[in-house]
Formats: structure tokens, C-alpha cells, sequence
């Protein structure tokens, strides 16, 4: 249950993430390899990642929301440090977007 994870009598407060990313149309199916590999090693190679899902915007087939939860900071800092998450990086590097990714951190309560 969702909103069981964020009760603090769990022990740990859950870090948020969430992300909106515009991807050049020509870079398209280029991310969405590069995605999927992210999503599989953060659900099977990350213990402290609670939720990490993704969807395509019903306005535009180019703009992709995230939502991202993980167990304390310590959490979302792990992701950053995974081997899926510097393919990532490298991706990232390549100038793959028609504007500046929109990012919100939050704890959940």
C-alpha cells in the first residue's frame, strides 16, 4: 500500500522525485532503450528504490513524466551512483532534449 510507505512510523522518510523530460523527436526510441534499462536495474538492482515509474505525456508523444520514490535520500543517492544510472548519464550528455529537464525533490510524509 502507497501510502503505508510514507507513514513515519516506518522508520525512514520516503525522497520523491518527480521529472518531466522533452525529448527531441529524433532521439525518441533512442531514450526509450536507455529508460527501460534504467527502470529494470532500478527495480531489480536497488533495494532502497520504493517506485520508479514512467509514462508518455497524452499531449505530446515526445514528453515523458517520472515518478520516483526511494527509501531516505541515501535512497535516491544510491540510484545516482548505479552502473544503469550513468548509461543514463552518458545519454544524457548527448544533448537529447528540446528544453531543460523539470525537476521536483520532496519527502513524502
Amino acid at each position: 500500500h502507497i501510502m503505508g510507505a510514507c507513514a513515519p512510523s516506518r522508520g525512514y522518510k520516503v525522497f520523491c522525485v518527480n521529472v518531466t523530460l522533452y525529448v527531441k523527436p529524433d532521439r525518441r526510441e533512442e531514450f526509450l532503450k536507455v529508460i527501460a534499462n534504467n527502470k529494470i536495474g532500478t527495480d531489480t538492482k536497488e533495494p532502497l528504490a520504493l517506485e520508479y515509474t514512467w509514462g508518455v505525456s497524452k499531449e505530446d508523444p515526445n514528453t515523458f513524466h517520472f515518478q520516483e520514490k526511494y527509501k531516505g535520500e541515501e535512497g535516491f543517492k544510491a540510484h545516482q551512483a548505479a552502473p544503469h544510472f550513468a548509461k543514463w548519464e552518458e545519454f544524457v550528455s548527448t544533448d537529447p532534449f528540446t528544453k531543460a529537464p523539470e525537476v521536483q525533490l520532496f519527502e513524502a510524509y
